[in-house]
């Protein structure tokens, strides 16, 4: 059965997937039986997202998800949708945008920075970057070298995880200087530049560049392991999540909503004894002001 793939473009993004940069791609697409469709001009409803299987928001530029948009989006995905971000170098600070509205919702945020590299093959700092160790997972096993270029860096939590991450000598970050108009380093670290999360029974994999969707020979799909690579996203995006991992979100769910519970009694009994403090200082200072 054919599963559906929506390219939204509603939100000027660059990933269009008629473009010819983008042909290979949509080989890959074909070949793995994957049904493609655009969103031109309408936003992104939960009407619109119904029998849409991955939904892919390839880096949008001058423009912003409405907040409606976004707790569609939210829903699509905790009821089964699978979602792809896409962000470049400088994120939403240079590309104008509202990825970051979305993305901390599955644990994901991308960083405004652009990460570079040194190697012995290029004696020059760099932002194409040479991923050859992996994190252990169902996902990416089997590659050798990936390559991606003009990235930013991801930052994770709630059990957000790791796709393609540098390793911590010859990598860095730096940050753009809007005052002077130029690039200044920043970290010299082990930066995460693609990642993956599961959020309720669907899925999501956020990129910190989109160069690795194009034909270029050097940073594009067809670049070393890149096509095996995105090969290997696309199937495990449009596996269903197994059902121990639904019960576990659920489980975790429930937990941050006791948790809330938790806060919001505490407070309530912090306002209570502050008041009771205040009731009985009045009390004092009336029977003073009585005994005067």
């Amino acid at each position: 059965m054919l599963k559906t793939i929506l390219f939204d473009l509603n939100h000027n993004e660059m990933l269009d997937i008629d473009f010819s940069d983008y042909s290979d791609l949509s080989k890959l697409l074909q070949n793995l039986n994957l049904k493609i469709k655009k969103n031109e001009n309408k936003d992104l409803t939960k009407r619109l997202l119904e029998n849409v299987d991955v939904l892919v928001l390839g880096n949008p530029i001058d423009d912003y998800f409405s907040n409606i948009e976004i707790k569609d989006i939210v829903n699509y995905v905790r009821t089964g949708g699978n979602l792809i971000l896409v962000s470049e170098y400088g994120a939403d600070y240079l590309q104008k945008t509202n990825l970051n509205d979305i993305a901390p919702n599955f644990g994901i945020l991308f960083e405004k920075n652009l990460i570079k590299e040194q190697n012995s093959n290029n004696h020059n700092r760099s932002s194409i970057l040479h991923i050859q160790n992996f994190p252990k997972n169902n996902i990416i096993n089997g590659l050798r070298e990936v390559v991606i270029g003009g990235t930013c860096s991801l930052f994770l939590n709630k059990g957000a995880k790791p796709l393609l991450q540098t390793d911590q000598n010859n990598f860095w970050s730096e940050i753009f200087k809007s005052s002077s108009e130029e690039w200044i380093k920043d970290k010299e670290q082990q930066h995460i530049v693609a990642a993956y999360s599961e959020f309720g029974q669907g899925k999501v994999v956020a990129f910190g560049d989109i160069d690795i969707f194009c034909s270029d020979d050097n940073i594009g799909i067809n670049t070393l392991d890149n096509q095996k690579f995105l090969h290997n996203i696309f199937t495990w995006l449009t596996e269903p999540v197994k059902r121990p991992d639904v019960m576990s979100f659920i489980l975790d769910q429930i937990g941050q909503v006791q948790n809330s519970v938790k806060e919001i009694h505490k407070t309530m009994n912090n306002v209570i004894e502050t008041m009771s403090i205040l009731e009985k200082r009045l009390r004092h200072l009336e029977e003073n002001q009585d005994s005067h």
